[in-house]
C-alpha cells in the first residue's frame, strides 16, 4: 500500500512538473523537485553542520552508497535522493524528437547542440532556485553516460558544485570490452565530472583510452555492495534453498555490443525446465526464481505451471537472496562474482558449450568447477551441494583473479575505499 501511495504521489508530481515546464517556470520546477527529495534512511549523520549531497537514485548504485556509509558513527554527510524520472521528464521536454540512448549522448547536429544549451540553462536555473529550499554541496550519478544526467556535469560547472560519478559498470564480456572504447569515444564528449569512481582497472583503462576521462579524474575503489557478499562467508546458508537468477535473453544486444546479438533464450529455458523438473521431484527443496528489474516479469511465466515449491520474485537487487541460498544458479551476471565472494555453491549453466562457442559474449571464468555441461551433471551438482556441510573455504587464486578483474574487490573493503573517496571530495 505504501508503495502504491508513493507511486501515485510521484505521478502527480511529474504531471505538475510537466505543467511547470510548459509555462517555463523554473521556480515551480525547483519546488516540485524539492517536494520529492528524500533522505537515505539507512545512512545516519552526526555532525551539526553536515554536508549535503543529492543522489540520482539507481538500483545497484544506491546499495553501493549504503554499504559504504550505513554503519558510520561519525558521518558528516547527509545523502538525499530523488528518482531519476524527474530529470528525465525535463530532458524529454527539451529533446522531444531527438534520438535518445545511453552511451550516445554527444549532440550530432546544430539542433541538438541548441537543445543541450537550453536544457543545461533551464536545469541551472532550477537547481539555483532549489538553494532556497535545500543548499547542496554536490551531486552523485551512477553512470557517466545516462542521457538525462550526462549534461548535469555542465550544470554543476555553472553552479560551482561538485558532480561525482560512481560509475557502476565494469562487468563486460570480451566483445563489450572490445567495443566500449570505440562507442565511448565516438558518441560521447569528455566527462566534466569532478571525480569518477570505478570498480575495476579494466574500466579505468577503457575510460582513459576513449579519452572520456583523464587519469586524474578516475579512482578505482571496487564494488562496495559486494562487501556484503564477503561478510556472508561467515554465515551458514539454509539447507534446501536454490536461487536461480534468471538469464537475460539478449545480453549481447547491449548498446556497447551494438551490431552483435546472441540469444540466450535456449539456455534460459533449458535451465528453467531442469530446475522446475528438479523441484517437482524434490518437494522439500525451495526454488526461488529471481527476475531482473525491467527484464523479467510474471506474465512471461503465465503459461508455465510451477510446482508449489517454486517462487518467482520480480525486481530489486539479487544479493539479498544470497544469505540463505545453499545453491545459486547464474549466468553472465554480476551475481556470479557475488556468489563466488560469498562462498555459496555456484552453478553456471553451460549446456550448449556456451563458454567455448560463444566465449566472446560470456564472462571469462577460469575455474571450470562451476560449469554444469548437461542436465545429468546439473542435477548431480545440486544433489551434492544440498547435502554438503558448509565450510568457509579460502578464496582460490583463480577466483581472486576473477573478482579483482570484474569487481575490483578481493577483501570486502571497497565500501571503506569509496567512503574515503567521497569524504575527501566533499569535506
Amino acid at each position: 500500500m505504501r508503495k502504491k501511495i508513493y507511486q501515485f504521489r510521484k505521478s502527480i508530481s511529474l504531471f505538475f512538473l510537466f505543467l511547470a515546464l510548459k509555462i517555463n517556470n523554473h521556480n515551480l520546477c525547483a519546488f516540485i523537485i524539492w517536494l520529492n527529495i528524500r533522505k537515505f534512511k539507512q545512512i545516519k549523520h552526526t555532525n551539526k553542520n553536515p554536508k549535503k549531497i543529492l543522489v540520482f537514485s539507481k538500483s545497484g548504485g544506491n546499495e553501493d552508497l549504503i554499504e559504504s556509509f550505513h554503519n558510520q558513527k561519525n558521518n558528516n554527510i547527509i545523502f538525499f535522493w530523488i528518482p531519476r524520472s524527474f530529470l528525465k521528464k525535463i530532458f524529454f521536454y527539451h529533446f522531444k524528437k531527438s534520438r535518445i540512448d545511453h552511451y550516445f549522448t554527444k549532440p550530432i547536429n546544430l539542433s541538438e547542440i541548441n537543445k543541450k544549451k537550453l536544457y543545461v540553462k533551464f536545469l541551472t536555473s532550477i537547481f539555483s532556485s532549489l538553494n532556497q529550499y535545500l543548499k547542496l554541496d554536490g551531486f552523485i550519478s551512477f553512470n557517466i553516460f545516462y542521457y538525462s544526467e550526462k549534461y548535469f556535469e555542465d550544470v554543476c560547472k555553472n553552479l560551482n558544485k561538485k558532480f561525482i560519478v560512481l560509475h557502476k559498470e565494469s562487468t563486460f564480456t570480451p566483445i563489450e570490452e572490445e567495443n566500449a572504447s570505440k562507442v565511448y569515444k565516438k558518441y560521447n564528449d569528455k566527462s566534466l565530472s569532478y571525480k569518477i569512481s570505478v570498480y575495476s582497472e579494466s574500466q579505468k583503462k577503457i575510460l582513459i583510452d576513449s579519452k572520456i576521462a583523464s587519469k586524474k579524474q578516475i579512482t578505482v575503489n571496487g564494488c562496495p555492495r559486494s562487501d556484503y557478499s564477503f561478510r556472508l562467508r561467515k554465515i551458514k546458508p539454509q539447507k534446501r534453498i536454490i536461487v536461480f537468477y534468471l538469464i537475460e535473453n539478449f545480453r549481447g544486444s547491449d548498446i556497447i555490443s551494438r551490431g552483435f546479438k546472441v540469444n540466450w533464450n535456449k539456455l534460459h529455458n533449458q535451465t528453467l525446465d531442469y530446475l522446475v523438473d528438479y523441484a517437482e521431484n524434490n518437494s522439500d527443496v525451495k526454488v526461488i526464481l529471481k527476475g531482473k528489474t525491467g527484464v523479467h516479469k510474471m506474465n512471461q511465466f503465465k503459461s508455465k505451471l510451477f510446482p508449489e515449491n517454486c517462487t518467482f520474485i520480480d525486481g530489486g537487487t539479487g544479493d539479498k537472496f544470497l544469505e540463505n541460498a545453499k545453491v545459486i544458479v547464474a549466468f553472465n551476471s554480476t551475481i556470479v562474482f557475488e556468489g563466488i565472494a560469498s562462498n555459496r555453491n555456484l552453478i553456471i549453466p553451460n549446456f550448449n558449450s556456451e563458454n567455448k562457442l560463444k566465449k566472446n559474449f560470456t564472462y571469462k571464468i577460469e575455474n571450470k568447477k562451476y560449469f554444469a555441461n548437461s542436465k545429468k551433471q546439473f542435477n548431480k551438482m545440486i544433489d551434492g551441494y544440498l547435502d554438503s556441510k558448509y565450510m568457509n573455504e579460502k578464496i582460490s587464486n583463480k577466483d581472486k583473479k576473477i573478482l579483482k578483474y570484474y569487481l575490483g574487490n578481493t577483501d570486502g573493503k571497497s565500501g571503506e575505499k569509496l567512503r574515503k573517496f567521497i569524504n575527501k571530495i566533499i569535506n
